[in-house]
C-alpha cells in the first residue's frame, strides 16, 4: 500500500510542477496517468487541451526537468473525458468482515507511519459489514 500511496503522490507532484505553468483554467482538464519508461502519460478533457498542450511539449519536458530533476523524454497525450474536472473521490460503500475491520486495526497498531495508521483505524470504522441492496 505504500507503494500505491508513494506513486500517487509523486504523479500528484508532477501535475503540480505542470500547473506551475498552465494556466489556471488547465487545473480541472487534466490529469497525469502515468510515468513510465522516461514518458509522461496525460489525460485530458477534450481535443482542445490535447493540441494545446502537443504545442507546449518541449516547455512542459523543460520544466518538469528544472522543477523536479524528471528526465522525461516525451509525453503522451490521450482524450480521455471521464472522470475530469474537479477531482473529488466517489462515494462507495466498502463492504468489510469482521475479521477484515480486526487485521485493520491490528495492522494500524504495528505501523510507524502514523498517517497511513489512522487512515486503517478510519477504514475499518467506516466499512458496513453487510450489503443492503
Amino acid at each position: 500500500m505504500a507503494d500505491i500511496l508513494g506513486r500517487a503522490r509523486f504523479l500528484a507532484r508532477i501535475r503540480a510542477a505542470l500547473l506551475d505553468i498552465l494556466p489556471e483554467a488547465a487545473a480541472p482538464h487534466i490529469q497525469v496517468a502515468a510515468y513510465e519508461g522516461y514518458h509522461l502519460r496525460l489525460h485530458v478533457a477534450s481535443a482542445a487541451w490535447a493540441t494545446r498542450l502537443r504545442y507546449m511539449e518541449n516547455q512542459l519536458m523543460r520544466a518538469l526537468a528544472q522543477r523536479m530533476r524528471l528526465q522525461v523524454n516525451g509525453i503522451r497525450i490521450k482524450v480521455r473525458p471521464v472522470n475530469l474536472g474537479p477531482f473529488q473521490p466517489v462515494q462507495r460503500a466498502r463492504y468489510l468482515s469482521g475479521d477484515t475491520r480486526r487485521h485493520l486495526q491490528q495492522t494500524a497498531a504495528y505501523i510507524d507511519d502514523r498517517p497511513l495508521a489512522e487512515a486503517l483505524r478510519r477504514l475499518a470504522a467506516a466499512g458496513r459489514t453487510e450489503k443492503h441492496d
